[in-house]
């Protein structure tokens, strides 16, 4: 059974589709221009730049979770103290209901239609907008997803599903009341930060952030500086205007992270700034790096093995190797041939290169089983054949996905093979594939890109040279792992036509 929507209790997923990630914390919040169902037409901008923290409902009619928060009338509460004519602080927060789903209707709105929990129109005091269009801009991971976007129109705040909490107006105030928001004069603000959190120790990256005009006055100039432990690492000098709430993205120079984690300040100065409590950002940034060129990637999937995926993306962004695990029987996508078991995928890669690892579970609850750790699953990578400390250590509980990067060495481990004076040849090959410079028994396994072995050959007696017939196997590109004397070493192959 998987843990319901990260520690919320509530979720639709209908038919989701994660091709694209919800906007996070820190971005900008695109602009809109909708009707609702009254034909009143809402413009996001407008409200943000007239001082509106603006919350997004996204749902739909037959969604139950949606219908609780809905009947808790936490939303109608909200606006009735803080909205247009709030009786606490008016002007403050403007609720905007979007159905989400095209496939639904105006009667199911309405409460007369075959989709739908109930009347959704009547008694409500906020706007209700149909256009599942919305989730382009503003993609969701589940309904009901929430948003909050600050005057200064960026996300605060982005979640699918809700927990008892959320029906409280406390919940919802701290956010409106945390918002940045434009003072008078020159005020130039770091909004957010384009830095990965996962960065290539040893090599330079690049440091970028984005600044935004917090003030009244327009902002022309300013200077832009990384900072660690205090002292600056790069500049830029800034010149341009922007407006009220406008942004740009600033790339300030590069910096080399040694492994570990560092944090870098990223700060923005203004000639004539009022304001400097909103000038800076501070992100921790981790790099690891191996003594080794051969890594082995080892997943524990849980008892949804369908929902997992990974790949290893090489420093030109080429994918190396992968796999998305297969469901087999089993209901919701529960159960199969892979549930509840461990894999090991070793790699030989390139030395002295950043490699970048992405795992992906499409439920969005990362590995999570029936019962805690007994079902709880995992992804580790190591880079020690014994499995001891693992290199990067994803656990379970990475959500939706996660992404690390770390850097080969240039020594293999003791449990690899030397391969250095053998030679695969022709690659690509088309029926027959060379191994030269081997003696004595060994085994060949030849995995596809998705971890599946396809063939295994094993020859007992080598005399420096053998032959692997490979025509039988379909024109791509594959892993071919030798094991000889319980060492291994993996390489990769092309088989052509």
């Amino acid at each position: 059974m998987k843990k319901i929507l990260f520690s919320f209790a509530f979720m639709c997923l209908g038919f989701m589709s994660y091709a694209q990630a919800p906007l996070k914390e820190g971005d900008i919040a695109p602009d809109f221009t909708y009707s609702d169902i009254n034909s009143v037409s809402h413009h996001l901008y407008n409200y943000t730049d007239s001082g509106y923290t603006v919350i997004l409902d996204i749902s739909a009619t037959w969604c139950g979770p949606c219908w609780a928060v809905h009947n808790s009338h936490v939303f109608d509460s909200l606006v009735h103290h803080y909205g247009a004519t709030g009786t606490i602080d008016p002007k403050k927060i403007k609720f905007i209901f979007f159905e989400g789903d095209g496939t639904t209707n105006t009667a199911d709105l309405h409460g007369t239609g075959t989709n739908t929990q109930g009347d959704w129109v009547s008694n409500t005091n906020y706007p209700i907008i149909d256009n599942d269009a919305i989730k382009t801009a503003y993609p969701i991971d589940g309904y009901p997803h929430f948003y909050i976007i600050c005057p200064n129109r960026t996300v605060t705040y982005s979640q699918a599903g809700y927990s008892a909490a959320m029906l409280l107006e406390n919940f919802w105030v701290p956010y409106m009341q945390a918002c940045p928001v434009k003072v008078t004069g020159t005020n130039a603000g770091t909004v957010s930060v384009g830095t990965s959190t996962a960065v290539c120790a040893g090599s330079p990256t690049a440091l970028s952030t984005k600044i935004q005009n917090l003030g009244t006055n327009p902002l022309t100039s300013a200077t832009v500086t990384a900072k660690v432990s205090g002292s600056p690492v790069a500049t830029f000098n800034w010149s341009g205007n922007l407006n009220t709430y406008d942004f740009a993205t600033i790339n300030i120079g590069n910096y080399t992270f040694n492994p570990g984690t560092t944090s870098v300040t990223y700060e923005v100065n203004a000639t004539g700034d009022v304001k400097a409590t909103d000038n800076t950002k501070i992100q921790a940034s981790t790099g690891v790096t191996s003594m080794y060129k051969t890594w082995t990637l080892r997943v524990k999937t849980d008892q949804y093995p369908g929902d997992l995926s990974w790949k290893i993306k090489n420093s030109a962004g080429t994918v190396v190797q992968q796999h998305a695990y297969i469901v087999g029987p089993g209901t919701a996508g529960q159960g199969g041939p892979d549930a509840g078991l461990v894999f090991t995928y070793p790699m030989t890669l390139n030395a002295s290169e950043c490699y970048t690892i992405e795992i992906a579970d499409s439920y969005g609850d990362g590995l999570y089983g029936v019962s805690a750790a007994a079902d709880t699953g995992y992804v580790k990578l190591y880079d020690d054949a014994n499995y001891v400390t693992p290199l990067v250590n994803f656990g379970a509980d990475f959500g939706a996905g996660a992404t690390a990067i770390a850097k080969t060495g240039t020594v293999t481990s003791t449990n690899d093979l030397n391969t250095s004076n053998i030679s695969i040849y022709p690659n690509p090959a088309t029926s027959d594939l060379n191994v030269k410079g081997m003696n004595g028994k060994a085994t060949f396994t030849i995995n596809d890109m998705t971890g599946r072995t396809v063939k295994v050959i094993e020859v007992s007696n080598i005399i420096n040279e053998t032959k692997l017939n490979v025509s039988d196997l379909a024109r791509g590109s594959y892993i071919l792992k030798i094991t000889q004397n319980e060492k291994t070493s993996a390489m990769p192959i092309v088989i052509s036509e």
